[in-house]
């Protein structure tokens, strides 16, 4: 290994912490290489409440001709945790949710995964689900939408070498902090 490579290793590495201590309060996770017909999962984990929370609502809205939306479930740990907790089916590429709970909020400075929501991949072509419409004790948080991509970047050989190099070193990088999407 040259020290080249090494160093840009080295970068790389100390970019990944840098990654979590900005997350945001609410955040869908990225999906990668799907296929067509595939079943997806994205999950919505909160960092770091920011307050406590008693009642919540909020969107998902997501594109109809890349995904067929199946079902949502809440994550362990928050079946029973809520008096109340629903999602519905708006429209077609439109998911409202909404919950509350007299006894058992999400404290402030807590961290977890809420819910997991189910798609069947319908077109394999970028694209993006979003969270919006935050009502409630979610009003002010921040937000990192999902990401559909269905190759993953790392598998990408940007410059046709047959090696994982410097080129796709730069190529993760670029994607990583959306720059190159």
């Amino acid at each position: 290994m040259t020290i080249k490579t090494f160093c840009i290793m080295v970068m790389f590495c100390c970019m990944i912490p840098i990654q979590l201590v900005f997350a945001e309060n609410l955040e869908l996770n990225d999906i990668q290489n799907a296929r067509e017909g595939s079943i997806v999962k994205y999950t919505l984990t909160f960092n770091s409440a920011p307050n406590r929370v008693g009642a919540f609502g909020f969107e998902i809205a997501y594109n109809p001709n890349m995904l067929s939306y199946q079902s949502y479930e809440l994550a362990e740990g928050f079946q029973d945790r809520f008096d109340f907790f629903q999602g519905n089916k708006k429209e077609n590429g439109l998911l409202v949710f909404g919950g509350y709970s007299t006894s058992q909020k999400i404290e402030s400075g807590e961290s977890g995964a809420l819910l997991i929501i189910t798609f069947t991949v319908v077109n394999t072509s970028h694209d993006t689900i979003t969270l919006q419409n935050l009502k409630d004790d979610f009003k002010n948080w921040s937000v990192k939408n999902g990401h559909f991509n269905p190759q993953s970047a790392i598998l990408e050989d940007i410059d046709n070498d047959g090696k994982l190099g410097l080129a796709e070193v730069i190529y993760l990088l670029q994607k990583m902090t959306g720059i190159y999407r």
